[in-house]
């Protein structure tokens, strides 16, 4: 037989499926094969009415959809504020005519807002989206809910340099203050590249020579002595390129 989903039988209903969201019969989007069982046996003791596991499906669907819909309608531009006596968007015919194309389905809701609106965030809450999780390109924010991660990006490095510009002549302003190197878009990338590439060839040839000098040391008889530790101090010093005062 066909479904009579009156208010109070879609009140009723909802009423149901709530139960079983709450008992942890929803694993996905939709009830559990037993969990749509118990709420068609249920609904037949409080309504007297036998439906089936897919006329109750169908009407799962159908709230989950006027759920959704009725949330994106909500965050629409009001202007008009919100009239609560009926629940719903205070707007005159023209706007109802917009929202009917960029929401369809949504017209339901000119004359009377979401039924059982309580029931129908703990059925669909977690599992519906209004579009605000989602980034539009278009748009110049970006919404709170979204994971921001900064990314450390090579490309991203503007070479700088205060002694010279290309032409390696100093370009200072008025006051003679240095200012940075002007560097070609075309080839910018590809400098800085070169030059993070030149200095981790540095530090690694850096790294080298001290290993080969402390194995050097290590391997004379007198490196315990207090005179090999200075000379070992020294010869670090002098890879490192730096001054030995005394």
């Amino acid at each position: 037989m066909s479904a009579d989903w009156s208010d109070d039988n879609t009140t009723i209903l909802t009423e149901l499926f709530v139960q079983q969201v709450c008992a942890g019969n929803r694993p996905d989007k939709h009830l559990t094969p037993n969990a749509y069982e118990e709420v068609a046996n249920d609904f037949k003791v409080r309504t007297g009415l036998e439906y089936t596991r897919l006329q109750l499906k169908n009407k799962w669907d159908k709230l989950k959809a006027d759920y959704n819909n009725f949330r994106k309608l909500k965050l629409k531009d009001t202007g008009g504020g919100w009239d609560y006596e009926r629940n719903t968007v205070k707007q005159d015919v023209e706007w109802w005519k917009k929202a009917k194309i960029d929401i369809p389905g949504c017209g339901k809701f000119q004359k009377r807002g979401l039924q059982n609106e309580n029931n129908l965030s703990i059925m669909f809450g977690d599992i519906t989206s209004d579009g605000t999780d989602h980034w539009n390109p278009a748009s110049v924010t970006i919404p709170q809910s979204s994971s921001a991660t900064s990314v450390f990006n090579v490309d991203n490095i503007h070479d700088v340099d205060l002694e010279e510009t290309q032409t390696g002549e100093s370009h200072a302003d008025g006051k003679g203050k240095r200012l940075g190197r002007v560097v070609d878009g075309n080839n910018k990338k590809q400098k800085t590249s070169l030059f993070i590439q030149e200095q981790i060839t540095r530090v690694g040839d850096i790294v080298q020579r001290t290993q080969s000098s402390f194995e050097s040391y290590m391997k004379k008889e007198e490196s315990s002595s207090v005179t090999s530790v200075m000379d070992l101090v020294v010869e670090c010093l002098r890879v490192f390129n730096l001054d030995v005062i005394g």
